[in-house]
């Protein structure tokens, strides 16, 4: 499972690289062909964009680490997970 896991992540950091590196070889073209002023209002655009899109990776990869805790919680053995029942000690038990 662990090797699924991390196989699915790799080819995910890896599609979003290249998506990445064409999104950002179209906007330094944009870039270029725009006035000075222009260009300037375009890049913040841009700018924001990024931090959106870095803190949405980054509550996607947190969503998926909790829900592989959560799911080694669940196949965790059910004895594992209960508390230890309170007994009472045999010289209480008998009374006086």
């Amino acid at each position: 499972m662990i090797g699924t896991l991390i196989g699915v992540v790799l080819i995910v950091a890896i599609g979003a690289r290249a998506t990445d590196a064409v999104r950002l070889r179209q906007q330094e073209i944009i870039l270029r062909k725009l006035p000075t002023a222009e260009a300037a209002a375009f890049y913040d655009v841009l700018r924001r964009r990024v931090w959106k899109v870095r803190f949405l990776r980054m509550v996607a990869l947190m969503s998926v680490l909790v829900i592989v805790y959560a799911r080694g919680r669940l196949r965790a053995p059910a004895s594992a997970l209960r508390r230890p029942a309170a007994t009472m000690p045999a010289a209480d038990a008998g009374g006086r």
